[in-house]
């Protein structure tokens, strides 16, 4: 019961994060003063580096992530964090090509004017 409420609370944490740091770069970028081309640059910039962020946490996570059950196999527990970093992989993509799109919106209004 203990692990599961950890498991829950380690994941909502995640989320929490990784919500919260994507709504703040996007209105980070919104809001920024500079012109398209400069804006476009330093948005495919930190795109790349908060994917790779993403992967090295992503990693730790998993990797001090859930521990064998008694009478779970070996391989039944890489299937099962293999399922979660594919879950999450999945959602984090989503939510990059979410930016990129409102990116590219919004250096198209900034290309109009």
């Amino acid at each position: 019961m203990e692990k599961t409420s950890r498991n829950r609370t380690v994941q909502t944490g995640i989320w929490s994060a990784l919500a919260g740091g994507a709504l703040g770069f996007t209105l980070g970028m919104m809001f920024a003063p500079q012109r398209g081309p400069v804006t476009r640059r330093r948005l495919a910039y930190q795109l790349e580096h908060l994917a790779a962020q993403t992967e090295d946490l992503l990693r730790r996570v998993l990797e001090s992530g859930p521990q064998p059950q008694p009478g779970q196999s070996g391989d039944e527990l890489v299937a099962d964090a293999q399922a979660r970093a594919d879950h999450i992989r999945d959602d984090i993509d989503a939510l990059l090509e979410e930016l990129r799109k409102q990116s590219a919106g919004d250096s198209t209004d900034a290309d109009a004017e």
